[in-house]
């Protein structure tokens, strides 16, 4: 990987830099392991550099990804006059970010599709795709980007492992395998070829499953990743009392879809609809969209009042740019995400609508790419 525009982390380094203990900031970030671990890692590079952790800390709620307009509240309320995003492509979502931007200065950090400009000036958007020649941004996870950048200004070398996580549970290690190895042999963590087996891919799957039990929870696994020196920190801690229910309904549900999943051979697509009692859709997708490697597969599951979807392929279709155009003209529909990897949500009887689409696109050879 190479820098190919010096200038936006220069701009980078200028934006944290004006960063003073006057200043009211507020930290946003995504729900899963890569937003809370990115989080963390955000809140702990503020604290050494100003003296305190982010005045305001937010996330989504009730499998939403976008800020909604009583967060944008709570902000101005607060007086905050600094905003960090962490893992969320709030590019998608104009006109809340440029609410945010009227009272406060945006940093964006993110390694999603890049979406649209923004013309405000106060508004920093940083992406891979926008500094690097990495032909994968995705794989440039938000935990290992937010580390990266924030070493440029202050030593965080103490949360190496905690972007480590953050990779693995993304699925987002190719590039660094050099940089991971040291980073095991550092803290004396024996690697294993499933990197989800190790202690340090152990790290990402409690503090998504922490997630995935109560989003209330989600505040726990923060600050338990903030105060951690050390992956044990993070291992022994509370959040591992959620991991046994959230890992026995996974195991449930990732069984079940040889007979309840409607599989579609001449497409390599498979729909699965399940009814979990916690939010598990992405993590089960993650685990399957692995196991069948050569399928599409598109696990749904009805969430506040909406059909929520995730799909997963690992070669051969932009699962992003397929969910994309396979909601188009459905009301109230969203979406969006990586090549491999993408999530989204549409009314429950617009649901068979949206299969259709898919369906439509793949006959006639949609790929995305």
């Amino acid at each position: 990987m190479h820098i190919t525009n010096a200038g936006l982390l220069a701009r980078f380094d200028s934006w944290v830099k004006s960063i003073t203990s006057k200043d009211v900031l507020a930290l946003y970030h995504d729900a899963d392991s890569d937003g809370i671990s990115s989080g963390a890692i955000t809140a702990t590079a503020i604290k050494r550099l100003r003296g305190r952790l982010p005045d305001v800390r937010l996330s989504p709620r009730h499998g939403g990804h976008n800020i909604t307009d009583d967060e944008v509240t709570i902000m101005k309320k607060a007086g905050v006059t600094k905003f960090i995003a962490c893992d969320v492509a709030l590019d998608n979502h104009p006109d809340v970010t440029n609410k945010i931007a009227s009272f406060a200065d945006v940093l964006i950090i993110d390694h999603h599709a890049l979406y649209e400009p923004f013309k405000k000036k106060n508004i920093l958007l940083i992406k891979p795709q926008l500094f690097t020649d990495l032909a994968k941004p995705s794989k440039y996870c938000t935990s290992k980007l937010a580390y990266d950048l924030f070493s440029r200004v202050v030593d965080i070398t103490d949360k190496d492992w905690l972007a480590v996580a953050g990779s693995i549970s993304d699925i987002a290690t190719e590039p660094w395998e050099e940089w991971m190895h040291s980073v095991f042999k550092k803290y004396k963590v024996p690697l294993n070829k499933d990197l989800f087996k190790t202690k340090l891919g152990e790290v990402g799957i409690y503090i998504n499953d922490t997630a995935s039990y109560d989003d209330q929870k989600i505040p726990e696994a923060y600050l338990i990743a903030v105060n951690a020196t050390h992956p044990n920190d993070v291992l022994n801690s509370s959040i591992t009392a959620y991991h046994n229910v959230i890992d026995a309904e996974i195991q449930k549900w990732t069984k079940a879809i040889k007979k309840d999943g409607e599989w579609h051979p001449e497409l390599n697509l498979v729909f699965y609809e399940i009814k979990p009692k916690y939010k598990v859709k992405s993590a089960i997708t993650t685990i399957l969209g692995l196991k069948y490697a050569k399928e599409i597969v598109i696990v749904s599951a009805p969430e506040n009042g909406q059909m929520a979807f995730s799909l997963r392929c690992q070669k051969g279709i932009a699962v992003n740019v397929l969910l994309v155009e396979a909601i188009k003209g459905l009301a109230d529909a969203s979406g969006g995400g990586h090549i491999p990897a993408a999530g989204g949500r549409c009314n429950i009887a617009d649901y068979p609508k949206f299969k259709d689409n898919v369906m439509k696109l793949l006959r006639n050879g949609f790929t995305g790419l």
